[in-house]
């Protein structure tokens, strides 16, 4: 983009080889026109003006360094405001950024030279902590710190290959045990490692990006056993909601309902509050996750939903509402309670889903309340209901219930389930999707259908 800037003058002007454009920002009219040959010497600043009288003009364009990803300026200065000094300006400003960049480049290459594993890490988190949030930034220090016993710190980058990359992720898997899972998350985290290397310090290509990890079966077959225990049928679930009314606190059997009306998130649920609820429309408005972990009740802040997606409007059931509504009126009764009475462990809060202290709902201790029932049902289901518990059910299950029993549905679009939860690929609903039933009646009588159309009897 060439910039051409008048000193004394409120314009600047912009010309990017495109069509003539124009707006108003700051008190400054910026324009994008076709070429640099457009501007009328009016649209020059004066650098300054000489003693012989004559006019001095500079001639700005930004780049982008190549070794830091920053942006830096070229200037060049003309002594006129012709067509033929503005040309001649921008040759020689062309000139002087090629060479600029062709000596950062060179000094990339001589870096390379002995940029270690160590340097680079430093680098790439330093720049990467900058893009995400706190949350991620903890979960992705214990991924740093198992890539560190990996990959020794001063081994040379441009000396990294992927066969070497294959040996410390299989010698780490072995040695280690860890689960196929642990070794994904390694692995891409050394794919964003490298691929800040290729873009910013010289390296010609990601040496991560081509190898390729392996489950085997039995990490196939965990991983599907694990997410089918999350979730529960109709038997099960009505059997947890029998468990949950009898929790001391209501709001956890309300939450419960809530999560499995609308598929929220637990950070988004323990987010809301009544500002957030239209009971007239019987809509709930998701624009807020509550962050909790490792964190005091006092330390507790809300932040941006997990996707760009997650900012959303969702239409309610009643029977959310309902629990919506009764959430609220215990608040209410809690509040006057510990206003008459107060307590230290108690905490106001706008919260609609409280723990029995005032304190918004966490993972945390949502988990906690479900894990005990996990456990008491592992003993006790069998005796009580007929029959054996094997789920482990978690915050979580309820949003692959929600989705599962909206996509059970043909009726109800894939867009529309993923607008609803607030999701921004389909493969991400894809994999939260349970068959509600074992039964194949459906598809016998399909292909029944089929063969009768073609006259197979």
């Amino acid at each position: 983009m060439f910039r051409l800037i008048s000193k004394f003058s409120k314009i600047s002007c912009v010309g990017n080889n495109t069509s003539i454009l124009s707006s108003v920002k700051n008190g400054k009219m910026e324009l994008s026109i076709n070429s640099v040959l457009s501007f009328s010497l009016e649209l020059f600043r004066r650098k300054k003006k000489k003693a012989d009288g004559t006019n001095s003009y500079i001639a700005i364009e930004s780049f982008v360094d190549p070794l830091t990803g920053k942006r830096k300026r070229a200037t060049v200065s003309f002594k006129s405001g012709t067509s033929r000094a503005k040309a001649q300006a921008r040759r020689e400003l062309d000139d002087k950024i090629e060479a600029a960049i062709n000596n950062l480049k060179d000094g990339q290459e001589e870096r390379l030279k002995s940029y270690t594993f160590g340097e680079l890490k430093h680098d790439w988190f330093g720049s990467w902590i900058k893009t995400v949030k706190p949350q991620t930034i903890k979960r992705e220090k214990l991924v740093i710190a198992r890539i560190s016993m990996i990959i020794d710190q001063s081994t040379l980058v441009n000396k990294i290959t992927p066969l070497l990359i294959k040996n410390c992720l299989d010698d780490y898997r072995e040695k280690y045990n860890s689960s196929f899972s642990t070794m994904q998350h390694i692995k891409s985290t050394l794919n964003k490692i490298f691929d800040y290397a290729v873009l910013y310090c010289g390296l010609s290509f990601s040496p991560a990006q081509v190898v390729r990890l392996k489950s085997s079966v039995a990490d196939k077959v965990g991983k599907k056993e694990r997410l089918e225990n999350k979730f529960l049928d109709e038997r099960e679930i009505k059997v947890l909601l029998t468990e949950l009314k009898k929790r001391r606190n209501p709001t956890y059997f309300d939450l419960t309902l809530f999560l499995i009306g609308t598929g929220c998130r637990i950070g988004e649920a323990g987010a809301l509050t009544s500002d957030d609820i239209d009971f007239e429309k019987k809509s709930v408005a998701i624009k807020d996750s509550l962050q909790s972990h490792d964190l005091r009740v006092d330390d507790y802040y809300l932040d941006t939903p997990k996707t760009s997606a997650g900012e959303r409007t969702e239409d309610l059931p009643k029977f959310a509402v309902d629990a919506l509504k009764r959430c609220i009126q215990w608040n209410k009764l809690m509040d006057q309670a510990h206003k008459e009475s107060p307590s230290d462990e108690f905490h106001f809060s706008k919260s609609i889903f409280r723990t029995e202290y005032g304190s918004p709902i966490t993972s945390h201790n949502f988990r906690a309340i479900l894990t005990r029932i996990n456990e008491w049902l592992s003993d006790n289901c069998e005796q009580e209901y007929g029959f054996k518990w094997t789920k482990n059910v978690v915050p979580h299950s309820f949003r692959h219930i929600h989705i599962s029993v909206l996509r059970s549905d043909p009726s109800v679009t894939l867009t529309e389930v993923q607008e609803r939860v607030g999701h921004v690929k389909e493969e991400t609903t894809a994999g939260y999707t349970h068959q509600l039933t074992t039964s194949q009646a459906k598809s016998v009588q399909v292909i029944s259908n089929f063969a009768e159309k073609v006259g197979i009897n």
